[in-house]
């Protein structure tokens, strides 16, 4: 049994952390915070429930602990991010990016023994895509992909020989826009019955803010992905569809492979959402701006940022930073980290081997962040490579620059 003074001591580790996490800077790219609003459904009685009774049947009250909020699931949540999305069918049920992954690629993937084509991991695609792809009973090809670009020349040959039910692009790594019009141009040329999805887990909230193009716009079947990258919103999955066809597919796979859905994290996902509606689109114009203005700061320090042959350092929310070898790396993760500023190392980004801090700039935005707290982050940086300032101080700094949040500060 365990010893009641060991609970204590890892609640006050609990509170330690919560009180070092209110002053922290995040820099993670996979990483975002939820606003005080977004919240309130996690910490009461609907976490603890079950809601299946999405179509609102008199008859088909078979768990009634979520009734009473259950339209915030059925109208709030899936009529903001349709409305965010412009995309009429939303399935708000996948828990995490990977089971939206899962469940699309079940739902439109077709028979097994069929192929999906994916972004090569090399590339930026997610390490996970085609291994999953095989253990659905899938062929799993992969395509090349560039500064956002994907092979046209790879990608026609495998719409050829293979003619795959799915092509599911996903760029996880990269500094660039996923290109996805011509894409779709070729798909349509070359293999009209495979239908494309576009994984856009880590760019959502920049793509829902209208900081990037909507891949419906540009001839995507469906989209969706994680809800807690750029996307300030809880550990959740969406899909967006304007095919009622598709939306049919999406749900049936939803329905066979997900049982619970995480009642009380899909309302938190509906109150996230609506309140994007109203701070989304100066949000994703911010991270944006505010992620080049910290890769021309960083260079101008003499950072090895990393960039294209062009200059071009980023179009979303991550920036890349060569330090040195692991090593010097992870001593530099290590002061910022005492700083109470969060880095990200990536030992696998595409194109630039050996570590790599991969720095995100969303939920510095979402807090608060603009062009003053962005200045006081390269400063920091600066101070932690010369070792000045090594105080514990270096986040309030930070956000002692910050501007008001992108979210409401109070429930309203």
């Amino acid at each position: 049994m365990p010893d009641i003074s060991r609970l204590r001591e890892v609640v006050d580790a609990f509170r330690r952390h919560e009180a070092d996490a209110g002053d922290a800077v995040n820099l993670v790219p996979s990483e975002n915070r939820m606003s005080p609003l977004a919240q309130l459904p996690l910490g009461g009685d609907f976490y603890n429930r079950y809601f299946f009774n999405d179509t609102l049947e008199p008859g088909f009250w078979q768990f009634r602990g979520g009734q009473a909020v259950a339209e915030v699931e059925t109208g709030l949540t899936t009529e903001s991010l349709s409305w965010l999305g412009r995309a009429p069918y939303v399935n708000v049920r996948p828990i995490s990016g990977m089971s939206a992954m899962t469940i699309a690629m079940a739902g439109l993937g077709g028979e097994p023994g069929g192929t999906v084509v994916s972004i090569d991991a090399a590339s930026g695609g997610h390490y996970a895509t085609s291994d999953l792809a095989r253990r659905l009973g899938f062929a799993a090809a992969t395509v090349p992909a560039q500064h956002g670009v994907v092979d046209e020349r790879v990608l026609e040959r495998l719409l050829r020989e293979t003619g795959p039910d799915l092509v599911y692009l996903d760029l996880q790594n990269s500094r660039h826009e996923l290109q996805v019009a011509r894409v779709a141009e070729i798909v349509r040329a070359v293999s009209p019955r495979t239908r494309l999805h576009v994984d856009c887990s880590h760019t959502l909230g920049l793509v829902l803010g209208g900081a990037l193009a909507n891949p419906l716009d540009l001839g995507a079947d469906t989209m969706g992905g994680s809800t807690h990258k750029t996307f300030p919103g809880p550990h959740k999955g969406v899909l967006f569809t304007r095919d009622p066809q598709h939306r049919d597919r999406l749900r049936d796979a939803q329905f066979k492979l997900l049982s619970s859905h995480h009642f009380a994290e899909t309302l938190a996902l509906g109150l996230a959402a609506a309140e994007f509606a109203h701070f989304g689109a100066d949000y994703a114009a911010q991270v944006v701006a505010n992620a080049r203005r910290f890769a021309d700061l960083l260079t101008a320090d003499g950072f090895d940022v990393v960039r294209d042959e062009d200059g071009h350092a980023t179009s979303t929310h991550q920036v890349w930073v060569r330090i040195g070898d692991a090593e010097r790396t992870d001593g530099f993760s290590r002061a910022m980290y005492e700083k109470g500023i969060r880095l990200n190392v990536q030992v696998d980004l595409p194109g630039v081997p050996g570590p790599v801090l991969r720095l995100g700039l969303a939920e510095f935005t979402f807090t608060g962040g603009r062009e003053e707290a962005v200045e006081a982050l390269a400063e920091e940086f600066r101070d932690a490579r010369s070792g000045l300032r090594q105080d514990g101080k270096g986040s309030r700094r930070v956000r002692d620059r910050f501007g008001p949040p992108h979210h409401y500060t109070d429930v309203p």
